[in-house]
């Protein structure tokens, strides 16, 4: 039997000390126990080094080196990684007891799956029932949902070092969002998947990274949608440019779009994944017809932004919306 662990999990620290040894233990406490937990200390300046060294796991490797930022500190842990997989787990969050045996199962059943997540649980100390991340499940809905957004709770995912290898780690440039760069990457070279059950307890709090002031902004997302559009279609036209900046609110009262043809668009990027993904084409069409009623509603939005619309101009606006819609079933 091999010694060398299935899973190697990396947990990166950053002034964590409130919550890190709960995080730790929810690791340890794993039904699943081949793994080896690689704890990541990115130069913290609080008692975060004194509780992983109060630790005396023998799956447990401590390393610490001076502040580099998250993805920096995430590539590092898979650089010293010897598991076949990857597990992630933040700082603050926790992961229930059968999380890696239903993940690992679950992968070791479909090959093709190189990047696996979960739904969630929220909570805070204030209120244990804050809400739930209930992502999508289907590999094939999760692809055009990364086109857009994130449906994946980071703390959550397990994924392939050799594909994460081959598409070349977490993205540095703060252009992107180094986890939904990644996923997006994964999503390009196979099969990406949330398995349904909430694993995680994910903690909601002031100085969670993604509570941060500033760290949220519109215009990575935008980088990303734009980038991953374009790799579908393999083409840089100014409607993906459009369509991108229009469900982002990237656009300046100088943009002129064509609605008709961003509508167009995204009925191309609906056809291209019902030929990947046949076995899902009602879920898909259902995705596109929801998809399109956000760009209506952003479109308009837009309009009304950029030109101070009264009432009746916006419900002119609304009947020609519905009539493009009806020619479009029409002719389709």
């Amino acid at each position: 039997m091999s010694n060398i662990p299935l899973i190697s999990v990396l947990l990166p620290i950053y002034n964590a000390e409130l919550y890190l040894k709960e995080s730790i233990d929810s690791i340890l406490n794993q039904t699943f126990t081949n793994f080896e937990l690689l704890l990541l200390n990115d130069g913290s300046t609080d008692k975060s080094e004194e509780i992983c060294l109060s630790f005396t796991d023998k799956r447990i490797k401590y390393h610490k080196h001076n502040n580099i930022g998250l993805a920096a500190t995430l590539n590092k842990g898979i650089s010293l990684s010897v598991g076949k997989y990857i597990a992630r787990q933040d700082n603050d969050d926790i992961s229930l007891p059968t999380r890696f045996e239903k993940q690992i199962s679950f992968l070791e059943k479909n090959p093709d799956v190189h990047l696996l997540g979960t739904c969630a649980k929220i909570f805070s100390n204030k209120e244990p029932n804050y809400g739930y991340h209930n992502h999508p499940t289907l590999p094939a809905i999760l692809k055009f949902d990364l086109l857009f957004d994130n449906p994946f709770v980071h703390s959550s995912v397990i994924f392939l070092k050799s594909k994460v290898l081959e598409i070349g780690c977490y993205q540095l440039s703060r252009d992107y969002y180094e986890d939904h760069n990644l996923w997006s990457s994964f999503s390009f070279v196979g099969k990406v998947a949330n398995l349904p059950e909430h694993l995680i307890n994910y903690r909601h709090h002031d100085k969670g990274l993604s509570k941060i002031n500033n760290y949220y902004s519109a215009k990575p997302l935008y980088n990303q949608t734009l980038l991953n559009i374009q790799t579908l279609l393999k083409s840089k036209n100014n409607e993906i440019i459009e369509l991108s900046k229009l469900y982002h609110h990237q656009y300046s009262k100088n943009d002129n779009f064509n609605f008709p043809l961003i509508i167009n668009t995204l009925s191309n990027i609906n056809e291209i994944l019902i030929n990947e993904f046949p076995n899902s084409k009602n879920e898909l069409d259902k995705r596109y017809k929801l998809y399109k009623k956000v760009f209506q509603s952003r479109y308009n939005m837009m309009l009304r932004k950029k030109e101070n619309i009264n009432f009746l101009n916006l419900l002119f606006l609304k009947i020609k919306h519905k009539l493009f819609n009806y020619k479009s079933t029409i002719y389709s």
